[in-house]
């Protein structure tokens, strides 16, 4: 990978891994069921993205 794709990619990963922070941020004892349910959904859709974000850039599958 050149250093712009390299520079690329981390942008991309930090800002998804940003996204997941901020979901995660919510999470809380203090939650009921339904808060906690959308939020582990929110979770859950914003991971598939990153995994997606991974599968598309050039590097070695486990």
């Amino acid at each position: 990978m050149t250093h712009i794709e390299t520079a690329r990619y981390n942008e991309v990963i930090g800002l998804q891994i940003g996204s997941i922070r901020e979901i995660a941020h919510r999470l809380s004892e203090d939650c009921d069921m339904e808060e906690l349910e959308e939020i582990i959904a929110e979770l859950e859709e914003t991971i598939v993205d990153l995994r997606g974000s991974l599968a598309a850039f050039p590097h070695k599958h486990p």
